[in-house]
């Protein structure tokens, strides 16, 4: 009788402790520092209404599998030492600049892309939304190095019509 009650519980079945009006979406916020990971959770439940848990660890990570979250955010820092990380879920890496956080993404088995650490609750919900939703935000966005290709070409363009111009004139 016990196993089966502990099956029914694992299976997501309501009981009178875990019953919910509506399900809110599960994140699994994988931080080693205590204030970035507080302060993460601290915009997440100002931003939405998120069931939250917070974990120092990849190895603890693992392990929260079995409590069913859609979306994990994990500390970049906490990658640098892993050829792969098997999750399961989708996942966003944390992360202080676009190289190294898309970098990072490619060791998880479902990344999604980057956030920075420092980002917005609004930033944090699109990305958990979208990677709930089955969508991707970090391949519409044009990135730093794509910028940086428009800006250099604008500059020749400028530099040819001013030698246009300076040989129209002699």
């Amino acid at each position: 009788m016990e196993g089966e009650t502990a099956t029914a519980r694992s299976l997501g079945a309501p009981s009178l402790f875990n019953r919910r009006v509506a399900a809110s979406p599960r994140v699994l916020l994988v931080v080693a520092h205590p204030v970035i990971a507080s302060g993460i959770e601290t915009l997440l439940n100002l931003d939405g209404d998120y069931d939250l848990r917070r974990v120092p660890s990849i190895a603890e990570a693992a392990n929260a599998r079995e409590w069913g979250p859609q979306v994990a955010l994990i500390d970049g820092t906490l990658l640098s030492g892993y050829a792969e990380v098997q999750l399961g879920i989708p996942a966003y890496v944390l992360s202080g600049n676009e190289r190294d956080g898309r970098q990072l993404a490619r060791k998880l088995d479902d990344g999604r892309g980057w956030l920075r650490k420092d980002a917005t609750g609004p930033e944090f919900a699109d990305a958990i939304n979208s990677a709930i939703q089955g969508t991707s935000t970090s391949g519409s966005s044009l990135g730093t190095f794509g910028i940086a290709i428009i800006a250099v070409l604008c500059v020749i363009v400028l530099a040819l019509v001013a030698y246009l111009i300076w040989l129209a004139a002699y």
